[in-house]
């Protein structure tokens, strides 16, 4: 049967058959049979050809012509829209993009807060050692008294000029504008803000080229300098031929290359370096935490090492973070410190549960006293590696953070 003898056929602009067709005989001609046109339908203009046969009304029924003033609060109100999205992106890209992301607005005097109660406990905690250390002192020997005051006197020095030298590195380095990769490419996915994803990509390409012009490379004095920081001979030479590939204007085709060439060419080895210098003192930490007499050299070894990390980093990029990142960094300098000397207090207990544990394997090992000091002995090992491991992980992950802040481009 042929579609068309469908009576059952009611799709839209097909007409349904009333009556069957009487079979056509071989070679008999059709008799054509001319359409009729339907009446038009009220209020509805048809072109000539055109039935309204299964269509619906094309034309709304209130229909009028913008006028002038509809036109202008159209495009008053698409500028409104655009102005938001604009402040909206422009704020992520001038924020500090590692230092409080959940924050918003209020992330800059968040972060000097915390700063502000990590200076407080951190400078509470060491005067109160302090205090406790000189009474303990006064009553000893006097050559002891000498040593005592001159080691307290040389840490304290030490702190101090560690400090220092991270304050006349923030004065003298350029602050760092992070750039996004992921905000560019937010703003290239917004039609209405391509000419603003172009502007904003170009200012940051010129950015981080002024970046890799003015890394100090140049000199001999200025490579030793580097050396001192984990810059092998190797990577400073690596250094050099992606700086020689990225101030070639004609060489990459796209700014997305680009990009990619300087995080894994420049970039990159600085974030060797910069690991390298992490796990170096991060290590010393915890070895001086872990053989630490009293909670004061662990506080102050912990605040030393803290600074010293960041002034590190901070040549290493040749960059400094900005202010609410600067307030995050030095909060949790301070706090780790607080936290360093803590850990002192926990270290009589950890021992005092390692003793207790050991006591029945010292006492099947060896008899009487021996044992006894064998699980003395075991437990306060314990103890202080278990602080000094504490210590360690603490101020990695302070130089991770400060790496991801110090980074002159990110994802």
């Amino acid at each position: 049967m042929s579609r068309y003898d469908d009576e059952d056929d009611d799709r839209l602009g097909v007409p349904t058959a009333t009556a069957p067709r009487p079979p056509a005989s071989a070679g008999a001609a059709v008799p054509f049979v001319p359409a009729v046109a339907p009446a038009p339908v009220a209020g509805l203009t048809l072109r000539e050809g055109e039935t309204d046969l299964g269509r619906p009304e094309q034309v709304p029924t209130h229909q009028q012509v913008l006028s002038a003033d509809d036109h202008q609060a159209l495009r008053a109100e698409e500028d409104r829209r655009a102005a938001e999205e604009l402040a909206r992106l422009e704020e992520m890209m001038a924020a500090d993009p590692e230092a409080f992301r959940w924050a918003g607005w209020f992330a800059s005097p968040l972060a000097f807060t915390l700063l502000l109660g990590s200076v407080g406990l951190a400078g509470l905690f060491l005067f109160n050692q302090v205090m406790a250390l000189l009474a303990s002192l006064a009553v000893q020997p006097a050559w002891v008294q000498y040593a005592g005051y001159s080691a307290v006197a040389l840490l304290g020095g030490a702190v101090l000029v560690a400090m220092l030298r991270v304050l006349v590195l923030y004065v003298r380095l350029k602050r760092n504008q992070q750039v996004r990769l992921a905000v560019l490419g937010e703003l290239q996915q917004r039609t209405r803000l391509r000419w603003l994803a172009k502007a904003k990509t170009d200012e940051a390409r010129e950015r981080v080229v002024e970046y890799v012009r003015a890394y100090p490379i140049g000199t001999e004095k200025e490579r030793k300098k580097l050396h001192l920081l984990g810059l092998t001979d190797a990577r400073v030479t690596a250094l050099e031929v992606a700086r020689g590939d990225l101030l070639d204007p004609a060489r990459y085709t796209s700014l997305e290359r680009w990009f990619d060439r300087f995080r894994a060419g420049f970039q990159g080895v600085l974030d060797e370096a910069a690991a390298e210098r992490v796990a170096y003192w991060s290590k010393r930490t915890g070895a001086v935490t872990a053989v630490s007499p009293n909670a004061f050299v662990d506080g102050a070894a912990t605040l030393y090492h803290g600074f010293a990390m960041i002034g590190d980093l901070c040549r290493l990029y040749n960059l400094r973070a900005g202010r609410t990142g600067t307030a995050v960094l030095l909060g949790q300098v301070f706090f780790y410190s607080y936290l360093a000397g803590q850990l002192n207090d926990l270290e009589t207990l950890t021992s005092d549960h390692l003793e207790t544990a050991l006591s029945p394997l010292s006492d099947v090992a060896a008899a009487g006293a021996v044992g006894g000091v064998a699980a003395k002995l075991g437990g306060k090992l314990g103890s202080k590696a278990l602080s000094g491991a504490l210590n360690y992980v603490l101020l990695r992950r302070l130089g991770k953070y400060a790496c991801r802040l110090l980074r002159p481009v990110a994802l």
